[in-house]
């Protein structure tokens, strides 16, 4: 049997790539990604010295700009004159894929206003890679990013949805972590909870929070990020249980 290679890419004149890099793990991105970001003319990132590392673990010399948030259409002018003249781009966030939690939105509006081709390379998601261990019969799921750092509005937000039976799924950094569960018992008390830190990363852990447990016993560490799902509906769980670690260490 032959052996299986990647097949050949070449980036298309004129056109902008979205390209999904790892959520951790450098290893988590795909042949056609590399290839795009080596051929590009330029790589547009979320921050340009974060995305330093990954660049040069794959020998990666493609000029790389920072991208800043609410900048508005002016700057963007030249990077539309470039793209119509047949430059390339592509958009990196720090981690995963552009244009969820980050500035690139904003670009890729303005870029199929002007008629751009936008062309998605995808790869590494925090999200799916959280429903994907759940056990959980994940339809239909809703995504709700991150929550307001204000704890009325937080959980506001929530209230919206505690009629919603499927699965939904938050964003959280470490600083709030515990304010959000005790919001989301607030809202959902009967609901089980899972909770993934550092995914795909060396210390990655998930964690099952049945809704009878103490959120005071939780210990939480002082880095990382985490990826929140709420089982709205846990009479259609799948197969019972799902084992995971008791505590966060």
């Amino acid at each position: 049997m032959s052996e299986v290679s990647p097949s050949k890419f070449t980036v298309r004149p004129g056109a902008a790539y979205v390209v999904a890099t790892p959520i951790g793990n450098l290893e988590d991105i795909t042949f056609r990604a590399i290839q795009v970001l080596k051929q590009v003319d330029v790589i547009y990132c979320e921050n340009s010295s974060h995305s330093r590392r990954l660049l040069q673990t794959y020998e990666i010399s493609t000029q790389a700009r920072t991208l800043y948030k609410d900048q508005g259409a002016e700057p963007y002018k030249g990077i539309i004159e470039d793209l119509k003249s047949g430059k390339t781009l592509a958009l990196v966030s720090d981690a995963g894929t552009p244009g969820v939690s980050d500035p690139g939105s904003q670009l890729v509006r303005i870029l199929r206003e002007e008629k751009v081709p936008i062309v998605p390379i995808p790869g590494a998601s925090a999200l799916t890679s959280m429903l994907s261990v759940s056990g959980w019969q994940v339809q239909p799921s809703l995504f709700l990013g991150f929550l307001s750092e204000k704890k009325g509005k937080k959980r506001n937000q929530l209230k919206e949805w505690e009629n919603f039976e499927g699965v939904l799924t938050i964003f959280e950094s470490v600083h709030r972590i515990r304010d959000t569960l005790s919001a989301i018992r607030e809202i959902f008390p009967n609901s089980p909870i899972l909770l993934g830190r550092e995914l795909t990363k060396i210390h990655e852990e998930i964690l099952k929070i049945e809704p009878v447990q103490d959120l005071e016993t939780l210990k939480f560490p002082e880095k990382g990020e985490f990826v929140v799902l709420i089982y709205t509906n846990p009479k259609k769980m799948l197969n019972g249980r799902v084992g995971y670690a008791d505590t966060l260490e």
